[in-house]
């Protein structure tokens, strides 16, 4: 692939994943302010609430969406470290989270093309495009499966797709970038300073993205085993320098969610396992069925050798991702970029033939494989059109918000409809009762609590044992406690601390904001 068309799908790929938020931001009108995520915008907010805590000064992350005293402990030190930045700079959070996101954008798609480059080195100039443009753009057919009221992964699962990563958040394009720049060694010479870099890179990689050692791990691993077993290549020791401080960092994260009572509750309830198989294929064809195809004549051209890490790596990661593990669905990181590097093979091979059928196929399947991230463009830039209450918070929450910020002290826990709560701690970095179902400890006890505050079934004294037992400090109520409450009569009882543009502030504790 030439420079230029390299310039022009990269600069292409950040503008689809730039503009739609772009349009989102001018659309919230006089009234509503977009809370900055197009896609799974409740792990969004959680990320700015990382962000809050690095901004306000901390190098320790604390689990704002406990109401439980946290402890510090050095995880998520990436937004921490973008919290810093926003600070340093004088940036909004939110800015500063897609400026990250871009640059992350335009580094994996720098990487993804040295990666094409490199285990497509024997394929033609077109079937490198071929696979950058899948890659940039592309992901499976469950555009095919929404006609039919489904929801497949490929719609979800960002960290599988570049595209998707690119999309979302500013951690998964960079950790998937460094992941393959790790991959992309195996057949590069070590130049002066290799060492010492590689040390670097894998300490990167368990901050930003610990899945991708694991990742990596069982792909240059797989590969290891295969050239040691044929004789083809004898142990690569320097491997060691990435996976052995990456290794020591992912013990501590591991050793830091056992015992901290806060962190072993959050990671009890993340459960984020692989969709179903069907869900699986249709999530990653065309491109998994030809890849699939693709190795099959490898094998009968006795070819398959020169293309092992895309085979180890398409095999290791189906292997890995129905693993009997809590967090199997991590496992699919990066795992569309095998699938389309080979699957460009393919597609290349038919566009060659004189067959007019099989170029008419060839672009068909290419086409199709584009479909879906156009949907989840256009479901995005729609959801904008109409304001969701997903995407957009009322304007009148923002002043509250300052103020909360400008008074944050050590007694901050705030008690808030879930919605509210979702946005409260990466706006103010005060803590709430409940805000996330899995970063909140006994997220479904405490969300439900929380209604039955708000709809009025619990007595004067039951709410009074709920606030006590939840440490709560101040009530916010705004429009959607309002919306859910039936009776606000008990708060009578407590001072007023703020009250401006139909948002008031109730104190139920003992401490002064």
């Amino acid at each position: 692939m030439s420079k230029r068309s390299l310039i022009f799908l990269t600069a292409l790929t950040v503008l689809l994943t730039a503009l739609p938020y772009v349009y989102a931001s001018q659309n919230g009108g006089g009234d509503f302010v977009f809370n900055g995520f197009l896609l799974n915008p409740l792990d969004g907010n959680s990320y700015l609430a990382k962000m809050r805590e690095g901004w306000q000064g901390s190098w320790q992350f604390r689990m704002l969406y406990s109401s439980q005293p946290p402890e510090g402990s050095y995880l998520n030190l990436y937004y921490l470290f973008l919290g810093h930045v926003a600070r340093w700079l004088g940036l909004p959070l939110i800015l500063a989270f897609h400026f990250a996101r871009i640059a992350g954008a335009i580094v994996l798609c720098l990487m993804l093309h040295r990666f094409i480059e490199t285990y497509l080195s024997e394929q033609s100039a077109r079937a490198r495009t071929i696979a950058f443009v899948l890659l940039g753009f592309g992901s499976g057919l469950g555009w095919l499966a929404a006609f039919f009221g489904g929801f497949t992964a490929d719609f979800w699962v960002a960290e599988a797709y570049p595209f998707l990563s690119m999309y979302t958040n500013p951690h998964f394009p960079l950790g998937m970038a460094l992941m393959l720049d790790f991959l992309v060694l195996f057949r590069l010479p070590q130049k002066p300073g290799f060492n010492l870099w590689l040390i670097v890179k894998g300490i990167l990689t368990a901050i930003i993205m610990p899945f991708g050692v694991f990742v990596a791990a069982v792909v240059a691993g797989g590969v290891q085993l295969w050239e040691y077993l044929k004789h083809e290549h004898s142990i690569r020791w320097w491997m060691l320098n990435f996976f052995v401080p990456a290794g020591l960092i992912l013990i501590y994260q591991f050793a830091i969610t056992r015992s901290d009572t806060i962190l072993a509750a959050w990671n009890a309830q993340n459960q984020t396992t692989s969709p179903p198989l069907w869900d699986f294929v249709i999530s990653f064809s065309p491109a998994l069925l030809l890849s699939c195809a693709v190795i099959a004549l490898l094998i009968k051209n006795k070819q398959l050798p020169e293309y092992k890490l895309l085979v180890v790596w398409l095999v290791g990661g189906l292997l890995l991702a129905y693993f009997p593990f809590q967090l199997q669905r991590r496992f699919l990181l990066g795992y569309f970029v095998p699938a389309a590097c080979l699957a460009a093979i393919a597609l290349d091979l038919a566009l060659a033939d004189p067959k007019k059928c099989l170029r008419i196929g060839s672009g068909m399947l290419i086409g199709f494989s584009l479909i879906t991230n156009l949907l989840v463009i256009l479901g995005g830039l729609l959801a904008a059109s109409q304001r969701s209450p997903d995407l957009y918070y009322p304007k009148k929450l923002q002043s509250a918000f300052n103020w909360m910020l400008d008074h944050k002290q050590t007694c901050d826990v705030v008690l808030a409809a879930p919605d509210t709560g979702a946005i409260i701690p990466g706006a103010t970095g005060w803590r709430v009762v409940y805000g996330h179902p899995f970063e909140t400890p006994n997220a479904a006890k405490t969300e439900a609590d929380v209604v039955r505050i708000f709809s009025g079934e619990m007595t004067q004294t039951e709410i009074s044992s709920t606030l006590h037992a939840y440490n709560v400090d101040f009530v916010l109520i705004g429009p959607s406690e309002k919306q859910s409450a039936s009776d606000l009569s008990w708060l009578d009882t407590y001072p007023m601390i703020y009250s401006e543009a139909d948002v008031t502030l109730y104190q139920v504790g003992e401490c002064q904001p």
